[in-house]
């Protein structure tokens, strides 16, 4: 654990290769997610108040994205 007023960001430097999340709402939910090097859209966050959303296996994390939302 580091106690330091520094962002996360400022200690560990995001990789360079990592791909920017993009927000998406998929059947009324929003949803972050990362496009992969090989063009696939992978599901890497669900944003809901709704605890059972989370419990969906629609909105499990790395879950492959049908690319005809982008």
């Amino acid at each position: 654990m580091l106690y330091t007023p520094l962002a996360m960001e400022d200690i560990y430097p995001r990789d360079p290769h990592d791909r920017e999340l993009t927000a998406w709402w998929i059947d009324g939910r929003l949803c972050l997610i990362r496009r992969d090097g090989d063009g696939s859209a992978r599901l890497e966050r669900l944003l809901s108040t709704d605890p059972m959303d989370y419990l969906d296996e629609r909105f499990q994390p790395n879950r492959l994205v049908s690319t005809m939302i982008f």
